[in-house]
């Protein structure tokens, strides 16, 4: 009996080394990454409320959308960050975020589901949220931002 619990042990465990030693590489390239790091800086900001760090992400000519919502029409960078107070999340789980850049353009996509209120009224759900960050100098500036609701919770 002990020798088939061993047995089994060290299958489990051969099996698990296998199956992470087998796991495909990041699938980030170092300048993804540093992009994929930004996209989680901004959200991470506006979970806290960060309009310092917000601030510190965004281009000069940021405008934010939301397809179907008027809530969010284009609102420039200073209506966004003015804006940040009236959210309030209290839960966010990003599940995808794929980057692609082309030259000084980087664009991103990340689902994203969260739990939080606007302005009092419930906007939880899971979105899908395209970025267009562009290169300046050594650093990445966020310049667009368009939301898209998939699904309300």
């Amino acid at each position: 009996m002990r020798r088939v619990f061993i047995l089994q042990s060290v299958i489990v465990i051969c099996g698990l080394f296998f199956q992470v030693s087998e796991s495909p590489a990041h699938p980030w390239t170092d300048s993804e990454f540093v992009v994929v790091k930004l996209e989680r800086q901004y959200y991470k900001a506006l979970e806290n409320q960060d309009t310092e760090l917000m601030d510190s992400l965004l281009h000069e000519n940021f405008v934010l959308s939301s397809v179907g919502n008027p809530t969010f029409a284009d609102l420039n960078k200073q209506e966004f960050l003015d804006s940040m107070p009236k959210q309030i999340i209290t839960s966010q789980d990003i599940t995808h975020i794929k980057v692609n850049i082309r030259g000084n353009v980087a664009r991103a996509v990340t689902n994203i589901s969260m739990t939080k209120t606007y302005d009092g009224k419930d906007h939880s759900g899971d979105y899908e949220v395209y970025g267009t960050w562009v290169r300046e100098g050594r650093g990445w500036k966020l310049l667009n931002r368009q939301i898209k609701l998939l699904q309300p919770k």
